[in-house]
């Protein structure tokens, strides 16, 4: 067996155990998975027979390979062919028609390589033939005498294809550690030496014109997708080459299977090290021709420290790499290390999907488990919408618990999802939620759910593989209607995921290999990587305003404006908190658009986008919107109609992509073909402060200078990776670029937010005194409360007996109440100091809250909301997500008050804002989210007029910004020491806690703690209860997924150093990894 096995990998055993546990791997029996989590798709294994370093560099960097006008003809193809067969209809008006409505939505293409409609009909035309003849021969009910095809290292076969399960069915198997998208899923009536049989198989379809070998290793790898989601043995594929004509079957055959495996574990053991390579191919020809070789000799000498002779290819290699000297190199592989990292820890994440159960990810809110899809729901579809969205569904909970609702959870609107079924077949839609409802949740997803695996009547697993179909044909040669959702439909449970499966960093790779490439720009290599001084023109350039934006501007966003005019290379804006980033940055586009400049507008989210473009939605400005509609604001939706509307001609095309002064997207979403058109005079990227370096780089490389404005006092780039924080990831370019040359910022100081009691917090802490107040107003001004006479409510008994006996309300001893005193209009900023009132945190597993601090805050809203001010204009702020989930529970009565994690809140304000810092203990104990000074910063600067901010003083002054914090307070006597029991002070009704999908679970019956474990238990998709073997390689008993022992000892169900598949142990090594 030639696998490269360590101590510490994960394995999956796919085979018969004995009755001690042992399974033999060999050349003839069983199969061996490397690293399962990790799926590859089956293009990339079996290229990587050909180039096994091209076949990892390509999972690693997503290049932008230039397109050819016969890979825009096959996408076409493919979709006219798929389409014809979904519809039985090969007839010419039928293909010349879609080809007509494909061509209009490939336009974009069609122009990126200069094809224009006329030519792309001509050429397509000539191809229908070949498909008319194909259908004519195979599309039946039964298999025609000559519809024969050439069995590879088999006999030929007579076959019908009589069913259309699905098209573009895209499958993830953890089982096999693969996926793949299958361009036709079909039911084919299969007549050979062995008899007649009913086979549901993969058809792949190739337009070009060279049969390769790995068109039949592909097309073998989709049989074993297909037996993990259809729950079959898939026995073979067919492979149609459409220009020769030629039809041929692909056996499974167990000794090239076997071969197959091998190549994907090897390609799997360098995917999984992130870090190393495959060695270099070394062959001039296949090398100089190859379209990654830019990138292969980049990490070639930067990453393995390449030379001319250890390339192999001679000057080949020296024509792109011999200008990267030793500064290019350590920039390259330091970033790339840091991607690396970053990746490693994301993938745990990503095989969440099939290690932890649906109930697990729901507790912690990234699902919802145990749905049911509502049956009038089912059909609806849109045609006219991206794949995408194409299929609209409703989701209710099967048997949701006591007053669970689908609005208490990180699954909102817009949110990127994944379908699964609770049996363990993975990914079966993709899409985004449209609509959420406490007890519905409805999504557009881009593949059909209802009716499908549905099996039909007489159903065998080898013989008669028939399901449910979007086309089958008849005796007579017509088309059997399509059914109504099955009754089945409803025996089918769902989970619906957050997609956190795809992070985008090969995308983000590729910015880091175009910065340093040969052909890339100098200067911005100089700036960047060898951070070379800025230039800057000793008088800026006239730039006439209109008069309306004159006399808004103040001297800040004028001095902003000036620097980003005399700027050579870069500008930086560093726009502290509430002094209005957002406006200076739509004086900047005025003024550079006035001047005649094009512009590109990016950020990280769409959301900061669309605020700038909301402040030149009325200017007389043409904008760009790239994106998907969905997800833009919809008041500058309209810029989005000039990307999205059909184009009839290249002029459209033309105009569509040069004419607008501003082209507005997000910075992952630089692959548009408008980028490989223009060339920007500036890039301006907003919150550049909180995005990584390597993927800021991406846009400002589309443009000749950049402006980044962000505050580094606040929140850095979001990085999961311990490592990779410590290794520099979350140092953002704004700040890389500040440090080294601070006379390229410009700063914004006067802000409009804060009055200037609150504002001296992060001015003391923070800024050293450089924030002002924009205008005396916002300096003194003060949250009004209509009617403060409204809390004596709370001070009154219930009729149902008031508060415990011997506790004493507010007031009712002549003391004062502590809600009324912090509801002064005079009170602008308080410290609730909580040490008199015994409120410590708990913690349950990893989450740590204070339930006490909660119910304070929640007394606190009630009485804002009692006394008139509006739910909208209060906001509730803490550091920890399990605090934000306590409170959202207590006061789910009012869900127009916002209540976010300091980090959800960034960009935001409220007139009120109430933090809960959570910690106090004996220990005095602070953690490290509370250490983060710029978490603080972005806490403490939310609130327009009134700051509350709940904690234990003896806690927090164990830490130095906080006991600097706590200092400043006391010294302008701006702490209140709650009364002892504050929190029993009051009789504020509040309705009954109620579980939650994100509370802690409790109380579960004993059915569901024993459903729960049998879930956890088989919560590995690779098991021998629902997958049969595929051949006879393949013994029959058993599979399992262990991680071998490692230098720490065995792992917890192990044998030794050994490999166990006994179903018992699984739960403990999946916790293990967990």
């Amino acid at each position: 067996m030639d696998c490269d096995v360590r101590e510490g990998d994960i394995v999956n055993v796919i085979g018969s155990f004995d009755t001690t546990l042992t399974c033999i791997i060999d050349n003839s029996q069983n199969m061996l998975i490397l690293h399962p989590d990790i799926l590859l798709s089956a293009t990339a294994v079996a290229d990587s027979f050909d180039c096994l370093r091209l076949a990892t560099l390509k999972e690693r960097v997503k290049a932008f390979s230039e397109a050819s006008q016969w890979s825009v003809y096959g996408n076409i193809l493919h979709e006219v062919f798929q389409v014809a067969l979904s519809a039985n209809d090969f007839s010419t008006p039928f293909l010349e028609k879609e080809i007509s409505r494909i061509l209009s939505a490939q336009m974009g293409n069609l122009y990126a390589v200069r094809v224009t409609p006329s030519m792309a009909v001509d050429h397509l035309r000539t191809q229908l033939p070949f498909l008319q003849d194909w259908a004519k021969l195979f599309v039946s009910a039964k298999p025609k005498p000559a519809a024969m095809v050439k069995g590879h290292r088999s006999a030929d076969a007579n076959i019908a294809i009589r069913k259309v399960l699905d098209i573009e069915e895209h499958i993830w198997s953890p089982k096999f550690g693969l996926k793949g998208n299958i361009d036709v899923t079909v039911e084919a009536d299969v007549r050979d030496i062995n008899g007649q049989s009913i086979l549901t198989v993969p058809l792949e379809l190739k337009t070009g014109r060279n049969a390769k070998i790995a068109h039949r290793a592909q097309t073998m790898l989709y049989t074993l997708l297909m037996s993990d989601r259809y729950d079959i043995e898939s026995l073979c594929g067919v492979l149609y080459y459409m220009e020769k004509a030629e039809t041929i079957r692909v056996p499974n055959l167990a000794d090239e299977l076997r071969g197959l495996m091998i190549g994907r574990n090897h390609l799997a053991r360098y995917i999984y090290g992130k870090l190393d390579l495959p060695p270099m191919l070394q062959d001039k020809r296949m090398c100089g021709r190859c379209y990654a070789k830019t990138t292969c000799f980049v990490y070639h000498k930067t990453m393995e420290n390449g030379t001319e002779e250890t390339s192999g290819v001679g000057d080949v290699f020296t024509k792109e790499a011999c200008h990267l000297n030793e500064t290019h190199s350590e920039f390259f592989s330091k970033w790339e290390t840091l991607l690396s990292k970053e990746e490693k820890d994301m993938e745990r994440f990503r095989k969440e999907l099939w290690v932890m159960t649906s109930e697990e990810r729901e507790a912690a809110g990234r699902c919802f488990g145990g749905l049911r899809m509502i049956p009038e729901s089912a059909p609806t579809s849109n045609d006219n919408v991206s794949k995408i969205n194409r299929y609209h569904y409703r989701f209710v909970k099967r048997t949701p618990p006591a007053s669970f609702s689908f609005l208490e959870s990180q699954i909102g609107v817009g949110e990127a999802i994944v379908i699964s079924d609770e049996d363990g077949h993975f990914a079966l839609a993709k899409g985004f939620v449209i609509r959420v409802s406490a007890q519905w949740i409805m999504v557009a997803v881009d593949r059909r759910l209802h009716n499908s695996r549905v099996r039909e009547p007489g159903f065998h697993e080898t013989k008669n593989q028939t399901f449910s179909a979007i086309m089958e044909i008849l005796e007579d040669g017509s088309t059997k209607p399509l059914p109504p959702p099955s009754s089945q439909e409803g025996l089918v449970s769902y989970r619906l995921d957050r997609d956190e499966f795809s992070n985008g960093m090969a995308l983000i790779r590729n910015n880091l290999v175009e910065l340093i490439k040969a052909d890339g720009n100098p200067r911005l290599r100089e700036v960047i990587v060898e951070l070379a001084p800025p230039v800057y023109n000793l008088t800026s350039t006239a730039y006439p305003l209109p008069s309306a934006s004159q006399d808004k501007i103040n001297i800040d966003q004028k001095n902003a404006i000036e620097k980003v005019m005399s700027a050579q290379d870069y500008a930086l804006v560093l726009g502290m908190p509430g002094t209005g980033k957002t406006t200076t940055i739509a004086h900047i586009i005025r003024a550079l658009v006035h001047q005649g400049k094009s512009v590109l507008l990016t950020s990280y989210t769409h959301t900061a986008v669309d605020n700038i473009l909301l402040k030149v939605k009325d200017d007389p400005i043409k904008v760009l919107r790239l994106g998907a509609t969905s997800k833009i604001h919809p008041e500058v939706q309209k810029f989005a109609v000039l990307a999205n509307a059909p184009k009839k001609s290249f002029e459209e095309i033309q105009d569509a992509y040069h004419s607008p002064q501003v082209v507005a997207t997000t910075c992952l979403s630089i692959n548009h073909v408008v980028f490989t058109e223009r060339v920007f005079d500036y890039c301006i990227v907003d919150e550049a402060s909180q995005i990584t370096l390597p993927v800021c780089v991406g846009p400002i490389r589309m443009a000749k200078k950049f402006v980044l404005v962000g505050d580094h006092f606040q929140l850095p780039p979001l990085v999961r990776s311990p490592e990779a924080k410590a290794g520099g990831l979350d140092v953002s370019l704004f700040k890389l670029l500040s440090d080294a040359h601070p006379d390229s910022v410009v700063n914004l100081e006067h802000q409009y937010r804060m009055c200037e009691d609150i504002m001296a917090l992060s001015n003391h802490l923070i800024y050293e005194g450089r924030l002002k107040c924009g205008t005396e107003k916002v300096a003194k001004s003060s949250l009004h409360i209509p009617n403060i006479k409204a809390l004596e409510a709370f001070h009154r008994p219930s009729s149902s007996g008031g508060l415990v006996e011997g506790r004493k309300m507010c007031g009712g001893d002549g003391t004062p109440c502590w809600i009324k005193d912090l509801l002064r209009e005079d009170v602008k900023a308080m410290f609730l100091n909580t040490d008199s009132v015994a409120a410590p945190e708990e913690k349950k597993g990893d989450r740590t809250y204070n339930p006490i601090e909660a119910e304070l805050a929640r007394q606190l809203v009630e009485g804002f909301l009692r006394c008139g001010i509006d739910a909208n204009e209060i906001g509730v702020v803490s550091v920890y997500r399990s605090q934000i989930r306590a409170i959202q529970h207590l006061l789910h009565a009012h869900p127009s008050v916002e209540m976010h994690t300091a980090d959800k809140f960034q960009g935001r304000d409220k007139d009120c804002i109430i933090i809960s810092l959570v910690r106090s203990n004996d220990k005095e104990v602070v953690g490290e989210l509370l250490k983060d000074w710029r978490r603080i910063n972005v806490a403490f600067t939310r609130a327009k007029t009134k700051l509350l901010i709940i904690g234990s003083k003896s806690t927090l002054k164990t830490n130095e910004l906080l006991r600097k914090f706590v200092e400043m307070m006391e010294t302008r006597e701006w702490v209140y020491d709650l009364p002892a029991e504050a929190h029993l002070r009051h009789n504020i009704p509040i309705m009954q806690p109620t579980q939650s999908s994100n509370s802690p679970r409790k109380g579960l019956s004993s059915q569901q703690q024993r459903r729960m474990a049998e879930e956890r238990e088989n919560k590995r998709p690779v098991t021998v209860q629902r997958q049969r073997s595929l051949m006879d390689m393949l013994g029959k008993k058993g599979n399992g997924v262990v991680k071998l022992g490692g230098p720490g000892g065995p792992s917890r169900g192990t044998v030794g150093r050994g490999l166990v598949a006994s179903r018992g142990v699984l739960r403990d090594i999946l916790n293990n990894m967990s």
